[in-house]
């Protein structure tokens, strides 16, 4: 048996971008035996820096969009009401549709009293998939100028081996394409920082798990910085903190080469205790 120990998902996230999140979830990844490595930032992937690929295989991922036939549209405005993103707008004279605005839920077809709304095909991106390097990776890439990441961000998870751990490398924020990442998952790792915008986005990243009932923990990098008090903020709220990574130059070298820390043997316990720690959290819970 690997030591992910069977079909686990753990979201790796962050309240705000550069805190490490990357960084944490690449080195997780390859120290748990049997893990696939999912990039989830659709819009800006970077996990393949790290994974040294051989080489890739790509698919074009496609979302259904409307296209309303004027002869059959009464302009009734059902599709706009229905419509939640404001894909579609009703006017006088036509039904303008904007198709980078459209998340595909075919509502607006199956509403239509007049049968006008049919769909086709629009492409959104790519999911793509690894082969050799130091990291099994798939992850996902928006199409540029696609306002809508979210389906993509559906179709790669949709995509993740059902028998294998995955460890989930999630957008930063709490916007909606974090929320689509975390959702499901078995557990939650925030990344934070000690800072005052670190603390005050962890807060937020805090609630939209607990929204989500995802299971959290923590992990602090650039523990040493002089700022809050994370460790007692997460004490308080009884969220246990499951790992601390220094500030230290060293391990910026190593990541802007795009080397992994857990190869450091100064760091590489730090990893070991956070795979064991979140193993053991996944288990606890799932008994």
């Amino acid at each position: 048996m690997s030591d992910a120990g069977g079909p686990t998902r753990i979201a790796v996230a962050s309240g705000k971008g550069g805190t490490g999140k990357t960084l944490v979830a690449t080195n997780l990844a390859s120290i748990t035996e049997g893990a696939v490595l999912v990039d989830l930032d659709v819009e800006e992937p970077n996990c393949y820096i790290f994974a040294k690929a051989t080489s890739e295989a790509a698919e074009d991922v496609f979302r259904p969009v409307p296209v309303v036939d004027p002869s059959k549209c009464t302009l009734c405005g059902n599709c706009r009401k229905v419509c939640e993103f404001h894909a579609i707008a009703v006017l006088p004279r036509e039904v303008m549709v904007f198709k980078e605005l459209c998340h595909g839920c075919g509502a607006c077809s199956l509403l239509c009293p007049e049968g006008a709304i049919t769909e086709e095909d629009h492409l959104l991106g790519e999911l793509i998939r690894t082969h050799g390097g130091v990291l099994d990776l798939m992850y996902g890439k928006l199409r540029v100028g696609e306002a809508a990441a979210t389906p993509l961000i559906r179709r790669v998870k949709d995509a993740i081996p059902k028998d294998r751990f995955a460890i989930l490398d999630c957008p930063p924020g709490t916007a909606c394409t974090a929320v689509e990442s975390i959702k499901g998952a078995d557990l939650c790792v925030l990344v934070t920082e000690p800072t005052p915008f670190g603390l005050h986005d962890l807060k937020l990243a805090l609630e939209v798990t607990r929204k989500l009932k995802v299971p959290p923990v923590v992990f602090i990098n650039k523990h040493g910085l002089p700022g809050p008090d994370v460790g007692g903020f997460c004490d308080a709220h009884k969220v246990p903190v499951v790992g601390k990574l220094p500030l230290e130059r060293g391990i910026a070298e190593t990541y802007s080469r795009g080397e992994m820390i857990a190869d450091d043997e100064r760091y590489s316990g730090i990893f070991t205790e956070l795979r064991d720690r979140i193993l053991k959290e996944v288990g606890g819970r799932k008994k």
